[in-house]
């Protein structure tokens, strides 16, 4: 017996496949619409049929959300007016992360889950695990990924960070990603709400924290990426070696060409040998203000 349920998901996955461009196969396109054309034909009920299509189509919006356009591969992601929102840093971070099909990838701090879904679509690895403290955020970060159809790639854990790595029981992962708070606990602003406070400051975690939780779950060889203030960057190596990461790669993020440096992209190996390559610097903007054609690149459909 075919149930209004198998009507209505036979029939979004069609939606998500024909209007956000998802890669589905000839040959699972085909059994979908055979499925879909099966059951008109043993309930005919076309106007429930549209009905559940229309319904099982829309996404639940609060009322301080709205749903942003990624310019890429038709996905989109859940901002909030009264929460953190993603900035260029993190699009930077997810285009560096080298992961490859059947890899594990853990995001820690996925916030609106915008690294994971990145990651997800460009470097297609085999699942994406999206830590995430605050509930609120994590209920955000799973609806955007329900939304782009990445639902059976990328799982949404609400859980700190260090919790997560303590209580990890599944195999080693190949990929661990962080775009953390870049301010030490009781610097920077005051006057934050609480949740942003929890997004921009060391008041839930510490870089130590991190470095040690990414470490923990890394397999032998596995890649730990991370994005920061450029002035911690020392921090950053001292605390990767201490835990058993090698610095391999840095990649410096300049605002013009010749400016100073303000952000890092740091790679580590688990258990990796001395060796570190500086990569070519990102600059963000050209002469007159506009993104250089390195980050349209990055904002594209290309894999950077």
């Amino acid at each position: 017996m075919f149930s209004y349920k198998n009507i209505a998901l036979c029939a979004c996955k069609l939606l998500q496949a024909f209007l956000f461009k998802k890669k589905y196969s000839t040959r699972k396109r085909f059994l979908q619409l055979f499925t879909v054309f099966t059951i008109l034909q043993k309930t005919k009920r076309l106007f429930l049929f549209a009905f559940c299509c229309i319904i099982l189509s829309m996404i639940n919006l609060k009322e301080t959300e709205k749903l942003e356009d990624l310019q890429v591969g038709g996905l989109k992601i859940i901002q909030d007016a009264n929460e953190y929102r993603f900035t260029s840093d993190a699009v930077l971070l997810a285009n560096s992360v080298n992961a490859k099909s059947g890899d594990v990838v853990v995001d820690f701090g996925t916030g609106s889950g915008i690294i994971s879904i990145l990651i997800a679509y460009k470097k297609k690895p085999q699942k994406v695990i999206a830590v995430e403290i605050q509930p609120q955020l994590a209920d955000m970060a799973k609806r955007s990924v329900e939304y782009n159809g990445l639902d059976d790639r990328i799982e949404v854990v609400n859980a700190s960070l260090q919790e997560f790595a303590k209580n990890y029981g599944g195999k080693k992962v190949d990929v661990a990603v962080c775009n953390p708070p870049y301010i030490k606990s009781g610097g920077g602003e005051t006057q934050l709400q609480e949740s942003l406070k929890i997004c921009r400051h060391e008041v839930k975690v510490t870089l130590e924290e991190i470095c040690f939780s990414a470490s923990k779950i890394l397999k032998n060889g596995g890649k730990f990426y991370i994005v920061h203030k450029a002035e911690r960057a020392a921090e950053i190596f001292r605390l990767m070696t201490k835990y058993d990461v090698q610095p391999k790669e840095i990649t410096s993020v300049c605002a013009r060409e010749g400016d100073a440096p303000y952000l890092v992209i740091v790679c580590g190996t688990k258990q990796g040998k001395e060796g570190l390559r500086w990569n070519k610097p990102i600059v963000m903007y050209d002469d007159d203000g506009n993104f250089t054609q390195t980050i349209k690149k990055l904002y594209g459909e290309t894999d950077g």
